[in-house]
């Protein structure tokens, strides 16, 4: 971790200081995790738009999604998507531990898959987060645009990839994807997007109509 990451991160203001523990556990076994400062935005923004429904790609055991319920107010339904059952169940035991106001819904299954199995009303979801294979990241924003509300957000993990999506050396499937993806949100006209260098990258992205 270099030295602003650090700064920043002793900043941090948590809104349950179990999430640092889960985090530090998360590290020790090698499991993949949004930054806390990636987890801190997820809040803010969760705090800003007051979201009745959230749709979370790529879930994991659910530390991204906890911080995300946690700036929750009730009424609102998160539907987390990934495709190990292993982590469906740790996630709803965690979950467990904590007094949540949103209701969380966990599916087992390929994201877009899932996505579409679900038939989301047009203009009804408010928040929709990408941490899931980074290559269906386009295909996943088209299937999204429409079931989002105008002026809600997508936000999508992991999108500078530890910095290859700048190097012309790098031309895995994996960064073509992503470079693809980055000049999409940045040209389409009914989106207004910005990345900021937090974590691997995070790309915050708003539909205008």
């Amino acid at each position: 971790m270099d030295s602003l990451t650090s700064y920043l991160r002793n900043l941090l203001s948590y809104p349950d200081e179990r999430l640092k523990k889960l985090y530090q556990l998360a590290k020790e076994e090698k499991f993949p995790v949004v930054e806390p400062e990636v987890g801190n935005l997820l809040y803010f923004f969760t705090k800003l738009l007051k979201p009745k429904l959230v749709v979370e790609f790529g879930s994991g055991f659910g530390y991204s999604a906890l911080w995300i319920a946690l700036a929750c107010d009730k009424g609102c339904t998160i539907h987390c998507i990934d495709y190990q059952e292993r982590n469906r169940q740790r996630a709803l035991e965690l979950f467990s531990q904590f007094e949540l106001k949103a209701e969380i819904v966990y599916h087992i299954g390929e994201a877009l898959t899932v996505f579409n199995d679900l038939s989301f009303e047009d203009g009804s979801l408010d928040l929709v987060v990408f941490d899931h294979e980074k290559q269906n990241y386009s295909e996943s924003l088209e299937l999204v645009l429409p079931k989002l509300k105008r002026g809600g957000l997508i936000i999508a993990d992991d999108v500078l990839w530890r910095g290859e999506v700048a190097s012309k050396s790098s031309k895995s499937l994996k960064v073509n994807a992503l470079r693809f993806f980055l000049k999409e949100i940045f040209h389409r006209e009914e989106l207004s997007s910005f990345v900021c260098p937090l974590g691997d990258g995070v790309a915050v992205i708003q539909k205008l109509f």
